[in-house]
């Protein structure tokens, strides 16, 4: 009976479930039941579990060994060991290598900028800058003038040559026009452009002018006469050399009914925008037959019935702008035939150049 309380003791003390109704076991609790220990050894084990003694290492019981005969200080805080100290060098040394690695980045990416700047430097004033100009198309004005107005310089970039700009430069120079700007890489341009052509002329204003099939005026002449002898040694006025020079060679445009810009270096304004087209169409067409040096006098007065004198003495008659191509070839036909024929003169009328006909002199 003593013993099985003794037993049940022991279960109430070392951890039991405890009552029913209590959730929370015994050994939660944090309570002792049995007897306060007699000695104040913490390894030696209470007084109602003597049988545990036997089980332990007489070293522990006893006391005896390295571990219990060195003395004890208690917790002391002595800082990083050397191993940690030794650890923590080690940890920091990667840090002064990934410092000297940043450094070493930051010279690298400067080195590469520079040589990419050098790179740069060389082909912008060694390879691609210019050092030949090649000018095609100009007539009377020279190469060095036209490089001089294009504003292209020797050692200009290639890169950077600027097509449009070139172009304005050359086309404010009323005697030239822009045709194109070609790279020949790595150091060569070529310019072409075209020089205005003088193709006819007109008097106003008692002063004779003379400009290009886009009515651009590219010159002036005051002095038409001048004092001179005949054969019987009489004075009387005569053509100077300057007019019989342009008379020979250009067309003569009558009947224009001009509003503005009879000055060198502006376009001729006619009062009529058909006479201004008339023109231009009337002498691109010439030109591309190549018959305009035929042509004596052009009267565009009436735009819908535009007259010819040939210098052979024909009168032609091409009616209105429409089909001026092949009325101008059915008149050259004509006339060709009719030269051959003998006729030197007449009247040769091409409004329907499929039917052209002749009327001659009476």
């Amino acid at each position: 009976m003593q013993q099985n309380q003794t037993d049940e003791t022991r279960r109430t003390a070392g951890g039991g479930r405890g009552s029913a109704g209590d959730p929370v076991r015994d050994w939660q609790r944090n309570t002792w039941y049995g007897p306060a220990p007699s000695n104040g050894n913490p390894f030696d084990e209470p007084e109602d579990a003597p049988e545990l003694r036997d089980s332990r290492s007489p070293n522990v019981n006893e006391h005896m060994g390295d571990f219990w005969n060195q003395e004890y200080q208690g917790y002391q805080y002595t800082g990083s060991s050397p191993k940690t100290t030794q650890a923590a060098r080690e940890k920091k040394r990667p840090e002064k290598k990934k410092r000297s690695t940043g450094k070493q980045r930051a010279a690298r990416v400067l080195a590469g900028i520079g040589a990419l700047a050098a790179v740069l430097l060389f082909l912008r004033f060694g390879v691609f800058s210019v050092r030949a100009i090649t000018v095609i198309g100009n007539r009377d004005i020279s190469t060095e003038e036209i490089i001089r107005i294009s504003g292209i310089h020797w050692g200009d970039s290639m890169i950077r040559l600027n097509e449009k700009q070139v172009r304005e430069r050359i086309e404010s120079d009323y005697r030239l026009q822009f045709g194109y700007l070609k790279k020949n890489l790595p150091n060569q341009v070529t310019l072409n452009i075209r020089e205005r052509e003088e193709c006819c002329w007109f008097t106003y204003g008692g002063i004779l002018y003379q400009m290009d099939k886009n009515r651009m005026v590219l010159s002036e002449t005051e002095s038409l006469f001048e004092e001179g002898q005949d054969a019987q040694g009489q004075q009387v006025q005569q053509e100077t050399a300057d007019f019989r020079r342009i008379r020979s060679g250009l067309v003569q445009l009558k009947g224009l009914n001009i509003r503005s810009g009879c000055r060198v270096g502006q376009r001729l304004m006619l009062a009529q925008p058909a006479q201004q087209t008339a023109i231009s169409n009337l002498f691109l067409e010439m030109k591309v037959l190549g018959c305009a040096e035929i042509i004596q006098e052009a009267d565009v007065s009436n735009p819908s019935g535009i007259l010819l004198v040939t210098r052979d003495g024909f009168t032609v008659v091409l009616g209105n702008q429409e089909n001026l191509h092949a009325k101008l070839r059915s008149m050259l036909l004509v006339r060709a035939e009719l030269i051959r024929m003998g006729y030197t003169s007449g009247t040769i009328t091409v409004t329907n150049p499929r039917s052209p006909l002749y009327s001659p002199v009476k």
